[in-house]
Formats: structure tokens, C-alpha cells, sequence
């Protein structure tokens, strides 16, 4: 089996780094909304449209393609698109085909750049939201060492919503009345008291 055309490889890194770095995707692969195997359906969805370029060419239906999109981002991730991105990935998809058909790579260099700052942008709120975590755990735990009479008093907070929650559940609960069919209401007559 013969090796692919650098074309094709160059194509195939440039679907992929522009599906990494489209917000939707992103976030419904992130966040597993296609479910623990999202990762795959990602690589398996990036698999289809290759595949949809090298059967169609320089045929392919911008419509056509914007539907497939729409329908894998709904069947598999179950996202409606509302901010009409799959025009936008549909354009650049089209755009960086014509250009590795013709052996041009400037525009995968400028998504896979795209990618890299995605990445690295997700990274470092990842790491800001990891330390802001831990320097919370870490305020907790000193105010805990700290105060030993807040511990004392937090129970006794805690006894008081536990007897205000108590005298209000033995309250008695009025019922609303049982009205029948013809409007009248039903007596139920009451049972003794312990």
C-alpha cells in the first residue's frame, strides 16, 4: 500500500487542527456530551469529512457539507448549532482542500496555530482555576487551625437549625380540602392524637 500524498496528509492535519480548535466541538468533547467516547467520535467525525473531500473533490456541495455537520454535531455530540459555525468551518474546510490540492500548506500552518492558542488558552484557565482551588483549600484549612472557638459555634448554629427544623416539621400541616366531582367537600374524619 502505497504512502498518502503529502497533499492528503496536509489536508488531514488541517481538518484536525481546526476541529480542535472549533468552539462547539471543543466544548462537546470536552465537556463528554457525545459520552465517554467522545474523544473517538471526534476522530471518527474528522475521519468522515476527509473522506467526504476525497470522494467529492472539487465537487463537493457547500450545502451538502453544512448539513453534515449540522447532523454529526446533533446525532453525535447533541448540539444544535445556533451560531451558524458550521458555514464558517464548511468555508475553511473548502478553502484548505483547494489550497493542499494545489500543494499550498500556509493555511494549515495558520489553523494549526489557531489550535496551539486554543490549547494553550485552555491550559492555563485549567491551571488558574487548579490554583485558585487550592489556595481556597488551603485558606480553609488555615481558618480551620486557626479558630478553634468557630467550630464550637458553628455547631451550636447547627443545633438551633436542627431544633427550628424539628418544631417546624411536628407543626401541624393544614390539608386542602377534598372537593368531589359535584363541588362538594369531602369530611375525612380525623384520627386521635398520641
Amino acid at each position: 500500500m502505497a504512502a498518502p500524498h503529502p497533499n492528503q496528509v496536509a489536508f488531514r492535519e488541517g481538518v484536525e487542527y481546526l476541529f480542535h480548535s472549533w468552539t462547539a466541538l471543543k466544548l462537546a468533547v470536552d465537556g463528554q456530551w457525545g459520552g465517554h467516547d467522545s474523544d473517538e467520535k471526534q476522530a471518527w467525525f474528522i475521519d468522515t469529512i476527509v473522506d467526504y473531500f476525497s470522494q467529492n473533490g472539487k465537487k463537493v456541495d457547500t450545502f451538502d457539507l453544512e448539513d453534515i455537520l449540522i447532523q454529526i454535531m446533533n446525532d453525535e455530540f447533541s448540539i444544535m448549532l445556533e451560531d451558524q459555525s458550521e458555514q464558517h468551518i464548511a468555508k475553511i474546510l473548502e478553502q484548505l482542500f483547494l489550497e493542499c490540492t494545489h500543494g499550498k500548506y500556509d493555511l494549515v500552518q495558520t489553523l494549526k496555530q489557531d489550535s496551539q492558542k486554543v490549547s494553550g488558552a485552555l491550559k492555563n484557565s485549567q491551571s488558574q482555576k487548579k490554583a485558585k482551588q487550592e489556595g481556597d483549600d488551603e485558606e480553609e484549612d488555615s481558618s480551620d487551625d486557626n479558630d478553634d472557638d468557630s467550630d464550637d459555634d458553628g455547631e451550636g448554629d447547627m443545633d438551633v437549625e436542627m431544633g427550628e427544623s424539628s418544631s417546624s416539621a411536628s407543626a401541624p400541616v393544614r390539608k386542602e380540602p377534598i372537593i368531589d366531582e359535584d363541588g362538594f367537600e369531602t369530611v375525612v374524619k380525623k384520627g386521635r392524637r398520641r
